[in-house]
């Protein structure tokens, strides 16, 4: 944009990031999250994620939202809980594995307009309705991150 005659080159900088809480193997046939709405095709890993539409994780994105966990996109697999979401895991995906929700994380990255566009939105409808009791961050390193809870943003990557 050109502000004051002087034109500058605007970037998204918001990371939203959580922690696989939870890894399980499904078997064939077995179902997850509320009214049975995602049936495992076949033997396969899931991650449980401590983040739903209590904290601005549209519900709109059920069975078809994605984060990434290590460096790879993972697709949301049923409902979308009050305070959870269940992703197919890539291999090798541990309890403690970072999750990005809103963000660049290696070579990957999920735009708030993508996840916006999804969920049937706007990129600002879906930034105001992070919940304010999401613990926040300015910049901060990976161990500013320990015991910050379920989830947090920051204003520059986790370094």
């Amino acid at each position: 944009p050109l502000v004051w005659g002087k034109t500058f080159e605007l970037k998204p900088i918001l990371r939203w990031r959580s922690v696989v809480s939870e890894v399980k193997q499904l078997e064939e046939g077995d179902f997850v999250g509320y009214d049975l709405t995602f049936r495992a095709p076949r033997r396969m890993l899931v991650a449980v994620v401590p983040i739903g539409y209590w904290h601005g994780f549209p519900r709109s994105l059920s069975n078809r939202g994605e984060v990434l966990i290590r460096r790879q996109r993972a697709r949301v697999l049923g409902r979308v809980s009050m305070d959870l979401i269940v992703v197919g895991a890539p291999r090798g995906t541990r309890v403690g594995d970072r999750v990005t929700l809103i963000g660049p994380d290696g070579g990957g990255r999920i735009g708030a307009e993508e996840i916006a566009e999804l969920g049937g939105t706007v990129s600002y409808e879906l930034l105001t309705r992070l919940n304010p009791l999401i613990k926040r961050f300015g910049h901060m390193t990976a161990d500013d991150c320990r015991g910050a809870g379920s989830s947090w943003w920051s204003a520059r990557s986790i370094q």
